[in-house]
C-alpha cells in the first residue's frame, strides 16, 4: 500500500473566499466552479486520499447538535458582551451555505468519488483556538456557559489547554458522539477520521490513567455509530485516529491505540506532529511492530511547517524537505505520507503571494502530490532531511531541542544528532549541511565529524543564503553515498574553537553541487 493523505481543514475553504488576495467569488454559480476546482486540482495527482474536517470548535456545516460557523454570523451577544462577527471569515460561510444554498463538503465528495479518491469525514475531537479569549467568531456560547466541563478549573490564570474539555465527562462524550452522528448521517463516506490532535489534553490533571479505559469505552461508542452507517449505506467506513508520535506518549494521555487496534475499533493511525514544525524522527517502526498483529495500517503525518526549535522563527517546509519526510517514512514502513495543513485553492486563490515561502510551496503543490506516494517516487529525488524536535509531549514530559548545540574543545565528549533519511539512490550525491554560529571561519583543523562511525572531511564554508540557515552555512560532501543509513547517526567534536551548531542536515542531490 501506498499514496497520500491530504487533509482540508474546517475553514481554509471559507477563508480563502473572505480573503482573495486580489481575486473573488461573486455569486452562488462562480461558487460552485470553485468549489468543484478545489478537489478538481488533485486528477492526475498521487492524492488517494482526501480528508476533510468539519469542525473546530464550531460546525462548518449547519449542524444542530453543535454551533456552527452560521449561529457565529447571526450572535450579537457573546460571553455577556456585544459582537459582531459578520465582517469576519464567518460571512464566506454565510454565503455558501444560507445565501447560495451550497454544500461544499457533499459536492466534494460527489467529485471525489467520481475521481477514485477516497473522502474522509474528519472530527476534532477537542480544538483549543481561542479559548483563552473572552470573545470569538469560532468559539461557541456552549464554551462560555459550561465552564464546569473544562479540564482545568481553578488556575489562577488559564493557560492556553486549561479551557479543553474534559473527556472524563459523560456530557462532553455524548457532545461529541451525537456530532459524530450526525455527520455520518448527513455525509455518505467511506472514511471516519477522529483526529485526537486537535487536541490530546483531554482530561483533568491526574486523570490519565483512569481516561484509558473511559476514551476505551468513548471508541466502541464510536464503533457503534460506524457500524450503523455501514449497515444503512451498504459498505464499510474505516475508522483512522491522528495522534501524537510518541508511543508512550499516547498510552499515558489516555489514548491507548494499541488498545483500540487489538479491540478491532481502528483501521489506520496517523502519526504526527502538533503544529509548530514537521518531525523528521518518528518511529514508525515501532508503530509497525505494535500494530501489526491487527491489520492497522500506519500514514506517517508532518506539517506545512518545518523549523529546529520553537525560539526561531516559523520558516515553512519547502519542496526538497517534503521529499525528503517521504523518503524517510516510506522506507520506514509507512504505508500512507499525511500532508496537514497543504490545502491550497486552484491558481493560488486565497494564497498571500507577499508571504514568499508558503506562495512557493503552494505553487509547487503538484510536484509535490505527484512524488510524494511512495519511496520509488521520492528515492531520486533531491531532498533534505533537517535534524528538528518532538514538538508534541504530554505536560510533564520534556521536548528536547536538538540544536543549537554547543561545541567546546575542552570538552571530551561529541554533539550526537540522529538524522533519519531513510534509502538513497546509488547515483546520488549526499552531504552534511550545518549552520554554525562562530566568531572566525571553521574547516577540517577546527572540528572532528563522524557519520555511522567513519570519518568525514572536506568542510567548507559558502557565502550562498539558504532560507533556513540565515548565516554561518557550511557544507561537506559525504564521500559515498554507501556511507548512508536509513537512519544515522552523526558525532562531531570541536578540536580548537567554541561554536554553535543552529541547523544540521543531510541534503542528497541528484548531482554534485
Amino acid at each position: 500500500m501506498s499514496g497520500i493523505m491530504l487533509n482540508w481543514d474546517d475553514s481554509a475553504f471559507f477563508f480563502g473566499i473572505h480573503k482573495g488576495y486580489g481575486k473573488s467569488v461573486k455569486d452562488k454559480q462562480e461558487a460552485i466552479a470553485y468549489t468543484e476546482a478545489v478537489m478538481g486540482q488533485y486528477q492526475g495527482t498521487n492524492v488517494t486520499d482526501i480528508v476533510m474536517c468539519v469542525n473546530a470548535r464550531l460546525a462548518s456545516y449547519p449542524s444542530v447538535t453543535i454551533e456552527n460557523y452560521g449561529d457565529s454570523y447571526r450572535r450579537k451577544v457573546q460571553n455577556g458582551e456585544q459582537v459582531d462577527f459578520k465582517k469576519t471569515w464567518v460571512s464566506a460561510y454565510d454565503k455558501i451555505f444560507n445565501q447560495w444554498g451550497i454544500d461544499h463538503f457533499q459536492i466534494w465528495i460527489d467529485k471525489l468519488k467520481k475521481m477514485n479518491i477516497k473522502p474522509w469525514i474528519s472530527i476534532r475531537m477537542n480544538d483549543a483556538h481561542e479559548t483563552m479569549k473572552k470573545t470569538s467568531c469560532i468559539a461557541p456560547d456552549f464554551y462560555y456557559d459550561n465552564p464546569q466541563y473544562r479540564r482545568v478549573t481553578y488556575s489562577p490564570v488559564q493557560l492556553y489547554y486549561d479551557g479543553l474539555y474534559d473527556y472524563g465527562q459523560a456530557a462532553i462524550r455524548k457532545r461529541f458522539l451525537d456530532f459524530i452522528d450526525e455527520t455520518l448521517g448527513r455525509y455518505d463516506v467511506p472514511g471516519l477520521e477522529l483526529d485526537w490532535m486537535r487536541e490530546a489534553y483531554l482530561f483533568r490533571y491526574g486523570m490519565e490513567q483512569e481516561g484509558i479505559t473511559i476514551l476505551t469505552g468513548f471508541m466502541k461508542d464510536v464503533k457503534k455509530i460506524v457500524k450503523k452507517y455501514e449497515q444503512k449505506r451498504g459498505h464499510g467506513i474505516s475508522v483512522s485516529v491522528r495522534v501524537p508520535s510518541g508511543v508512550e506518549t499516547c498510552y499515558y494521555l489516555g489514548l491507548d491505540v494499541a488498545g483500540w487496534a487489538e479491540h478491532g475499533l481502528i483501521n489506520n493511525i496517523v502519526i504526527t506532529p502538533r503544529w509548530s514544525t514537521t518531525e523528521t524522527d518518528m518511529p514508525v517502526e515501532v508503530w509497525k511492530k505494535l500494530l501489526k498483529p491487527y491489520n492497522v495500517t500506519v500514514a506517517a503525518g508532518i506539517e506545512v511547517l518545518m523549523r529546529q526549535n520553537r525560539e526561531v522563527p516559523y520558516t515553512y517546509n519547502c519542496k526538497q524537505t517534503v521529499y525528503a519526510n517521504s523518503a524517510a517514512y516510506f522506507s520506514a514502513g509507512a504505508d500512507k505520507f499525511y500532508l496537514f495543513n497543504y490545502m491550497t485553492m486552484p491558481d493560488c486563490f486565497g494564497t498571500d503571494p507577499k508571504d514568499t515561502a508558503l506562495y512557493n510551496l503552494h505553487k509547487d503543490i503538484k510536484d509535490i502530490l505527484k512524488a510524494c506516494n511512495s519511496l520509488e517516487n521520492s528515492i531520486s529525488l533531491d531532498r533534505r532531511h533537517l535534524v528538528t524536535f518532538k514538538d508534541f509531549t504530554a505536560p510533564w514530559e520534556k521536548s528536547a531541542y536538538y540544536v543549537p548545540a554547543l561545541c567546546n574543545p575542552d570538552s571530551n565528549e561529541p554533539v550526537i544528532f540522529r538524522i533519519r533519511t531513510g534509502k538513497t539512490d546509488k547515483n546520488s550525491a549526499a552531504y552534511i549541511q550545518m549552520g554554525i554560529d562562530c566568531d572566525d571561519v571553521l574547516n577540517d583543523d577546527d572540528l572532528l565529524i563522524y557519520l555511522n562511525s567513519r570519518q568525514v572531511k572536506g568542510l567548507k564554508k559558502t557565502e550562498q543564503p539558504d532560507y533556513y540557515i540565515k548565516d554561518g552555512r557550511y557544507i561537506c560532501k559525504i564521500p559515498d553515498i554507501d556511507m548512508i543509513n536509513d537512519i544515522n547517526i552523526l558525532q562531531i567534536w570541536s578540536r580548537t574553537k567554541t561554536f554553535t551548531i543552529t541547523h544540521i542536515e543531510i541534503m542528497i542531490k541528484g548531482k554534485d553541487i
